[in-house]
């Protein structure tokens, strides 16, 4: 961190706020002069910027510079001149703290602002490798040399804005001139030599001549003050300018082969239009638009260049595809079946499809082998968990939102909706949505359109809808808290998965399945699971169902000595897996079920969870030699908040033992 503050009391409290919050402070600058002798020494990750200093220069000039750098920022300043805020929103930094402010203040604004800054930073990998594909589409499509280069001009202009483009391709000896003048929104009048001719009262030889002279090396920005150096190393361009009243430019030149070259000149009516981020983003698609118009040039190679594609494209999906097929939904009864014809029914439709089931039932894998039988397979498949959202986010998380929509929208932002464009978009606990949302959900279904928050355009969408929920739907909509149009709507193709309980033939095979997995990732033998307890587990009722199993197999396989057959050390009624082992810590008071009966004395299933529970952790300390924090600690084998496995040693007494029989590395009992 660095903090550039020229009131020292307010500099003095942030740095000692920092320091205390774990975030190193590399300097306190008060001038912008200052700031950049400490950056020359060590560059900051990010900095805390007052926007007046000593000196003549502002915060808002370090800004620009800083921005040049890549370093993000964050203002902190008591200043509402309107003037000043749109000039510090030009800047574009990562947050903004009003003085007076609060040690809260600082920590929060600096959590969220280092969130939206991973966020944006992974928004613009996509948006250039999305941007990569489309010049690749633009280029490679059938046509004329100047229906592509317009097409690739269009993809361009939403990265790189201009008013004129003007492309030179030298071959052999001879050059061609492509120019595209923007009339409208999406309107590019294409200016022939004969109209460059008529427009600016020259010959077609003087324009040829102009054509052939040499552009720069490397791409070059020119703004206002050095747009007069471009006009006098550029004719061609001077020309231009003068005919279209252009006052800035941005020029990217490039070989591609051993002897052709290309050079894109990007216009701009306005004298600021490119900055350092337009540069940067230049010099990085250059070698990717070489490699692009080299396979483009070479007719044979466009198989191979289709391939290419076919790969690049994946590129989005693999970030949020995780494969599924039926072979790994482990299971033979007839109520699985059941499913799995089912599944390959509707599959191949763009149905709406309603998952229904109990919590641990395995409705994600479903919904991935639903898609991945779907003639959609070959796109994405975008998971959104409406449970773990807070309700003033889900819209802008499903549609999007545009720059400014709300505070702290510094940039528009691409929704699950239109990043699920031409596949599929599952929405787990879809019985958790907010009753405002679901209307725009439900609008979604019929006029399949959405609109980003704080947009006025609507955005045509080719989503195939997936959702699952373990409520009762139809009783939600009877008490008001589900509309019912969208559950008529939901429910075209409704699915219901069996729980764990109604399938106790496939028990065996999952036990093996997650015991063989839990022993490789802990890296033990495996000796199988004795017949006792197979039986065990297939007479209890499994009100966690799957997920219940898999926890309850892995606690067993981490307790288990690695020389002897799986065991659960005790009849299952007498261990702690009537439901998670977080679950039990959570609600030590819960009853449960085993097989058909329940137990008369709660009193003595209670002290039989605590007895069972303590001798597990005991257990996993003995195995963590009694860490509890940390990568390999307990709470971490557990799966637990390292408080929340202190909370329950607490109150079964467990520090107490260990501080009179302590594990062999009780220095790591934190």
């Amino acid at each position: 961190m660095l903090i550039v503050e020229d009131e020292y009391i307010i500099a003095n409290d942030l740095e000692l706020i920092l320091d205390e919050a774990g975030y190193p402070v590399i300097g306190v600058a008060d001038s912008v002069d200052e700031a950049l002798a400490i950056m020359a020494q060590q560059k900051p990750d990010i900095v805390l910027l007052d926007i007046y200093l000593k000196g003549k220069e502002t915060g808002i000039d370090l800004a620009k510079q800083l921005e040049e750098l890549s370093i993000p920022f964050i203002y902190i300043s008591a200043n509402d001149n309107k003037s000043v805020l749109e000039a510090v929103k030009a800047t574009q930094p990562i947050g903004y703290i009003v003085k007076p402010f609060r040690e809260k203040d600082i920590l929060t604004t600096l959590e969220i602002s280092r969130y939206r800054h991973a966020h944006s930073v992974e928004i613009k990998l996509r948006e250039e490798k999305a941007l990569q594909i489309a010049l690749t589409d633009a280029l490679s499509a059938p046509g004329s040399w100047e229906q592509r280069l317009l097409n690739a001009a269009m993809v361009l202009q939403s990265q790189v804005p201009f008013d004129f483009l003007s492309i030179q391709y030298q071959k052999k000896g001879t050059t061609q001139c492509f120019n595209y003048y923007r009339v409208g929104f999406e309107e590019y009048q294409t200016i022939s030599l004969t109209d460059l001719q008529q427009m600016t009262n020259t010959t077609v030889e003087q324009l040829l001549q102009f054509q052939d002279e040499q552009v720069p090396v490397g791409p070059v920005r020119y703004t206002e003050d050095t747009f007069s150096i471009f006009c006098k190393q550029n004719r061609l361009g001077q020309m231009l300018a003068k005919a279209f009243r252009l006052e800035s430019a941005l020029v990217m030149p490039f070989t591609v082969g051993v002897a052709d070259k290309f050079s894109i000149s990007f216009l701009s009516r306005k004298p600021d239009t490119y900055h350092s981020r337009h540069l940067r983003l230049l010099e990085r698609l250059e070698q990717p638009i070489v490699l692009m118009l080299e396979r483009v040039l070479a007719f044979e190679e466009v198989a191979r260049l289709s391939e290419q594609l076919k790969r690049e494209n994946n590129y989005l999906q693999e970030e949020v595809k995780t494969l599924a097929n039926f072979e790994e939904i482990i299971g033979r009864s007839q109520r699985l079946l059941r499913v799995f014809d089912q599944v390959t029914q509707v599959a191949n439709t763009d149905t709406t499809v309603l998952i229904l089931g109990e919590s641990g039932t395995g409705k994600e894998l479903i919904a991935r082998a639903l898609h991945n039988l779907s003639s959609r397979k070959d796109k994405i498949l975008v998971k959104i968990n409406c449970a773990t959202l807070p309700a003033n986010l889900i819209e802008s998380e499903l549609f999007g939102h545009e720059k400014g929509a709300f505070t702290g929208a510094f940039e528009k932002r691409i929704g699950k909706f239109e990043l699920a464009q031409g596949g599929t978009i599952f929405l787990d606990e879809v019985g958790e949505m907010p009753l405002e949302l679901q209307a725009k959900l439900l609008r979604v279904l019929q006029e399949k359109e959405i609109e980003r928050v704080g947009g006025k355009t609507l955005i045509k969408t080719d989503v195939r809808i997936v959702a699952a929920t373990n409520r009762h739907l139809e009783k939600e909509v009877a008490e008001g808290r589900f509309r019912m149009d969208l559950y008529f709507r939901l429910a075209t193709f409704p699915i219901t998965l069996p729980t764990l309980r109604e399938r106790p033939g496939d028990i065996p095979l999952l036990a093996q399945f997650f015991a063989q997995r839990s022993a490789r990732k802990l890296g033990k033998p495996f000796h199988g699971i004795s017949e006792a307890v197979l039986n065990e587990l297939i007479n209890y009722s499994w009100p966690g169902n799957i997920r219940e199993l898999e926890n309850v197999i892995e606690q067993a396989v981490i307790i288990n000595d690695g020389q002897s057959p799986l065991t659960l050390g005790r009849p299952l009624i007498n261990s702690l897996f009537s439901m998670t082992m977080s679950e039990i810590m959570i609600q030590p008071d819960t009853s449960f079920k085993l097989g058909n009966s329940t137990p008369k004395d709660l009193q003595d299933v209670k002290q039989i969870q605590q007895e069972t529970e303590r001798e597990y952790i005991l257990a996993i300390l003995k195995q963590t030699n009694g860490r509890i924090r940390g990568s390999g600690g307990a709470a971490e084998l557990m799966n637990l908040k390292p408080t929340t496995l202190e909370y329950r040693m607490e109150k079964l007494g467990i520090r107490k033992v260990l501080s009179v029989q302590p594990p062999s590395n009780s220095s790591d009992m934190n």
